[in-house]
């Protein structure tokens, strides 16, 4: 009889135990999912280099890809990545307009000039803006892409979309999943 007691009183503490750790993984992690500025607090320790109010541009063949403003850059080397906080970007388009994001945080990969941006990701064009909680720019095909739902806004429509692939060179956009809109009776086509 003891000895089942005493079980049963080990079986509980070690579950006791299993769903406090449990809580204070998710709690640690809703802070810093929920405030990014303790996760750069603690990628700082490993970085090489931490910049404040940065300015990069990307050409390829001399010719202007992206123009980037930053808060603030963190660049990891070994993961050839810089971490940015508050990312403002404009992407060149070969029509010649542009498009102007902002995000809260993002990434660059160094060895590719990939970049992903996060959180109220808003970006707009001279005739449309729309918004994301991610996006991903591609340089090899020159294509921002957006794998979580968007809304699209514009002066006589608005659509929402599950995903969305705008093409910076023949400044062609696709929308996916889910797709549906208003348009208003004064859309000029």
């Amino acid at each position: 009889m003891k000895s089942r007691r005493l079980i049963q009183r080990v079986l509980l503490t070690i579950a006791v135990l299993a769903l406090a750790t449990t809580i204070a993984v998710f709690i640690g992690y809703r802070r810093m999912d929920q405030n990014p500025e303790v996760l750069l607090d603690l990628v700082k320790k490993g970085a090489d280099m931490q910049l404040n109010k940065i300015r990069q541009t990307a050409m390829k063949n001399g010719i202007r890809e992206w123009r980037l403003e930053a808060d603030s850059a963190t660049l990891m080397e070994k993961d050839k990545t810089m971490l940015l906080a508050g990312p403002d970007v404009e992407f060149f388009m070969d029509d010649g307009d542009h498009v102007h994001l902002t995000a809260e945080q993002g990434t660059i990969y160094t060895d590719s000039s990939r970049m992903n941006v996060s959180g109220q990701v808003s970006a707009n064009t001279s005739l449309y803006r729309f918004q994301t909680e991610s996006l991903d720019y591609d340089p090899a095909v020159r294509e921002l892409r957006a794998d979580k739902p968007v809304i699209l806004s514009g002066q006589s429509f608005t659509l929402r979309a599950d995903t969305m692939a705008m093409n910076l060179e023949t400044s062609i956009t696709r929308f996916e999943g889910g797709v549906e809109g208003i348009i208003s009776e004064d859309l000029q086509l």
